[in-house]
């Protein structure tokens, strides 16, 4: 057996060596923390204003007459975009990272077929983890919690 296959099989045990990694590696798990957040700026939204103030304020003010219609599902699109948005900004970053933490780790070598490549690049794939798991996750879910915040005040706000 060859060494470049032997670490081929190491590589791809790579991701499950951290908890988090296997359990945002699908889109099911960042869509099932976005539906958390949709139903509750919903259910937020409508227990602060009522179910028909809750849908009056989809629209803006000011918008009268014809244009009523098309503002109110583009505003009710916006909030399922907003579903798609966090789930797949979450779920994109995290698979980008497994990705460049693959290949760094010793995948590149393997794909290559180059032995001395895999000895080379592992500390750049051990760098390029702890980037990972310090910077680009703690970012994300930084974000994801600022834009859950942005939508819950925006449910419950009078005027937006």
């Amino acid at each position: 057996m060859e060494d470049a296959e032997v670490v081929g099989r190491e590589v791809e045990h790579v991701p499950f060596l951290v908890p988090y990694l296997p359990l945002l590696k699908d889109l099911v798990v960042p869509l099932v923390l976005a539906l958390v957040v949709f139903v509750a700026y919903n259910v937020e939204g409508i227990r602060a204003k009522g179910v028909g103030g809750y849908l009056k304020s989809l629209i803006p003010a000011g918008i009268t007459g014809v244009a009523v219609a098309p503002i109110f599902v583009l505003e009710l699109l916006s909030n399922f975009m907003r579903l798609i948005s966090l789930s797949v900004r979450l779920f994109a970053n995290i698979l980008a990272g497994h990705l460049i933490i693959l290949f760094m780790s010793g995948g590149l070598a393997v794909l290559l077929g180059i032995e001395a490549l895999g000895v080379v690049i592992i500390p750049f794939g051990i760098a390029i983890f702890l980037f990972e798991v310090g910077l680009v996750a703690t970012l994300q879910a930084f974000i994801f919690a600022t834009l859950s915040a942005i939508y819950l005040g925006g449910a419950v706000a009078e005027h937006h």
